[in-house]
C-alpha cells in the first residue's frame, strides 16, 4: 500500500492477528516443533503467579511480525509498537539470537535456522506463514468501518500479546467449567491480543481479539474466531453481537487463585463463579456476554493483557477498571495507557482489574467490594 490513507488499520489488524494465528497453530500441531521452541522466560521477564513460566519462538516471531506489518503501513506508529516478549532467543546451542521479520522470506527463514539449531524445515515452515498474504474473511466479522479522515496515526500505540495462556498453548490439555462453552484450561483459553491507544490521553480505541483455536474443524485442524471493536468520538463499531445469557442468573469469571473473601463478597451479591486461564479469555467472555463480570484483586496481568479487550467492551458500552483505585474511590477508574518510563513497574496493572460490560452494575459491585 502507498500511503497510510489508502489502508485500514482495523483490517490491517485483523489481517495481522490472522497471520498470528496461522503461526501459533503451525508451532502447536507439530509436537517435535513444539518441543523445540519451548523455553523457560529469563527472571526478569517471568511472571511472579507462576512457579514456571514459558515463552516460545511463535511468541517472538508472531510479535515481530506484528510489528512488522504495522510498521510498514503506518510508519508513523513504528517507535510505539509494544509487545511482552523480548525478541532475544537461546537455541540449543545456548547462542543468542535475535528474532527479526526480514525483507524476503529467506532472509526469515536465515534466522529462524539459527534460533532452531539446523531444523531448516521447521525454520521454512514459520518463515512461509510470516511471508503469506492473508485476508481474513468470517461471516461474523461484519462490515470494517472506515476510520475517521481525521484519526491521528502519530498519536497511536499498539500493545500487542502474541500468545496469551501460554502455558496452555504448551499443554493443550482442556477442562471444562460447570457452564456451556467456557473451558477452564485448553487451547480454547488462547489468546491473540492486538490493542491501539492513544498515546496524548492513554485510552484505548481500537482492539482485535484473535482465538486461534476456536473452531475446530477435524484432529489438530482449527480455525480462527475473531473480535474487534473501534471506540473513537466519531465512531464506535463492533462484530460482537451476541444474545444475552438468562437475566435471572450472574456468572462471574476468575482467576483460580482469586482470594477467599472476594470470591465470597459476590457470592453475597448473588454471582455464580468461573474460574479459567488467560487474561485475555476471561475478558472475552464478558465480551461474548457469557458472564457479567471479571474481577482480578491482584497486580498480575499488564497492559498488553488488557488493551485489546478494553478498547472492545468501550465500542459495546462497557470498560476495564482499576480494581484497587475503583474500590479506594468508590467510582470506576478506567485502566489508561500512558507510558511512564521513569517507573519500572508501569506496565503491570497493579491493582488489579475488573471487566465489565454494563458500567451500571459497578455502583453495587464497589460498594461490597468496600465493605470493612
Amino acid at each position: 500500500m502507498g500511503s497510510e490513507d489508502k489502508a485500514n488499520l482495523l483490517r490491517v489488524l485483523i489481517n495481522c492477528a490472522e497471520k498470528a494465528a496461522n503461526i501459533a497453530r503451525t508451532c502447536r500441531v507439530n509436537e517435535q516443533l513444539l518441543s523445540l521452541l519451548v523455553q523457560e522466560k529469563s527472571e526478569g521477564e517471568a511472571n511472579e503467579r507462576f512457579e514456571h513460566d514459558f515463552k516460545t519462538l511463535a511468541d517472538v516471531l508472531i510479535q515481530e511480525t506484528i510489528k512488522h506489518e504495522v510498521g510498514a503501513v503506518f510508519p508513523q506508529m513504528q517507535d510505539a509498537i509494544l509487545g511482552e516478549e523480548s525478541p532475544n532467543f537461546t537455541n540449543k546451542l545456548e547462542e543468542s539470537v535475535t528474532v527479526a521479520v526480514g525483507a524476503c522470506e529467506a532472509d526469515t527463514t536465515a534466522c529462524l535456522e539459527a534460533v532452531l539449531s539446523g531444523h531448516e524445515g521447521a525454520a521454512s515452515a514459520l518463515a512461509g506463514e510470516v511471508h503469506r498474504v492473508v485476508n481474513f474473511e468470517s461471516s461474523t466479522l461484519c462490515e470494517i468501518p472506515e476510520l475517521p479522515e481525521e484519526l491521528d496515526y502519530a498519536n497511536l500505540g499498539i500493545w500487542i500479546d502474541p500468545i496469551d495462556a501460554t502455558a496452555e498453548y504448551i499443554s493443550g490439555d482442556t477442562m471444562f467449567t460447570n457452564f456451556p462453552g467456557i473451558t477452564s484450561t485448553g487451547l480454547d483459553c488462547v489468546t491473540v491480543l492486538i490493542g491501539v491507544y492513544e498515546r496524548d490521553t492513554g485510552i484505548p480505541v481500537m482492539g482485535v481479539v484473535a482465538q486461534p483455536f476456536g473452531n475446530k474443524l477435524d484432529e489438530h485442524v482449527y480455525s480462527s474466531s475473531m473480535f474487534w471493536g473501534v471506540c473513537l468520538p466519531s465512531l464506535q463499531a463492533h462484530n460482537c453481537h451476541f444474545e444475552a445469557r438468562d437475566e435471572h442468573r450472574q456468572l462471574a469469571i476468575f482467576s483460580s487463585s482469586e482470594q477467599s473473601d472476594i470470591l465470597q463478597r459476590l457470592l453475597d451479591l448473588g454471582y455464580e463463579f468461573a474460574f479459567s486461564a488467560g487474561a485475555g479469555h476471561k475478558a472475552l467472555k464478558v465480551i461474548t456476554r457469557e458472564v457479567e463480570l471479571y474481577l482480578l484483586s491482584k497486580g498480575s496481568t499488564f497492559k498488553w493483557d488488557t488493551c485489546a479487550p478494553q478498547a472492545i467492551l468501550r465500542a459495546l458500552g462497557g470498560d476495564v477498571f482499576d480494581f484497587g483505585a475503583s474500590v479506594s474511590e468508590q467510582k470506576p477508574v478506567a485502566l489508561k495507557y500512558l507510558m511512564q518510563n521513569s517507573e519500572s513497574d508501569w506496565k503491570r496493572n497493579a491493582t488489579g482489574i475488573i471487566a465489565v460490560r454494563n458500567i451500571d452494575a459497578m455502583e453495587v459491585l464497589l460498594a461490597k467490594l468496600a465493605e470493612q
